[in-house]
């Protein structure tokens, strides 16, 4: 993802980044940790905000960067 920002960067609009959603409350995360407790995690939609502020006018300029959905 660096290296593909860093040859768009004089060449195009496009922003590349990566997001690390974590461990989240789905339904194949509950198939492969059946023991797990499923309201200990977040849920997709409550990760959304940070794919919105990518996706969005506000991170023009931001790109070639790892994000945390669920910073520690």
């Amino acid at each position: 993802m660096e290296t593909l920002a860093d040859e768009l960067e004089e060449v195009t609009a496009i922003r590349v980044n990566a997001i690390n959603p974590g461990a989240t409350r789905t339904r194949m995360r509950a198939a492969a940790y059946p023991g797990e407790n499923p309201v200990t995690r977040p849920t997709a939609d409550s990760l959304m905000p940070l794919y919105l502020y990518l996706m969005g006018p506000d991170s023009q300029g931001v790109s070639g960067y790892s994000f945390d959905a669920q910073p520690v």
